[in-house]
């Protein structure tokens, strides 16, 4: 998968599912998720529930590199961990995205407000 935003909106719900699926399979009415791009520095929401703490869309905006999920996604791995967004405290689930041969391309992110 080169990238996950060329694909239908329900291979995103589909996929969403399955990281409520590995997070215990509780949906919380407090749930936001998100999918990221990387462009070989930044992971950058390009689909969103989140909002930023002035009440708009998250859309574009990037994920910290100071968040320990960061450090996680560029070694392709997952995080699963407490992270404060927007002001929010979550307790958060990352999954890398990679393409056939292995690069990096995006993430997923699900969390739980706290």
């Amino acid at each position: 998968m080169q990238c996950l935003v060329r694909y239908p909106l329900g291979l995103f719900k589909i996929i969403l599912a399955s990281l409520l699926a590995l997070s215990g399979g509780v949906v919380f009415a407090a749930q936001d998720s998100s999918v990221f791009t990387y462009d070989g520095q930044d992971f950058i929401r390009t689909q969103t529930t989140l909002v930023t703490e002035d009440g708009k869309s998250a859309v574009n905006t990037k994920l910290n590199r100071d968040d320990p999920s960061y450090q996680a996604l560029i070694q392709k791995r997952s995080y699963t961990g407490d992270t404060t967004i927007f002001g929010q405290n979550y307790e958060a689930y990352y999954a890398p995205l990679t393409d056939e041969g292995g690069q990096l391309t995006g993430a997923l992110f699900v969390g739980n407000k706290k």
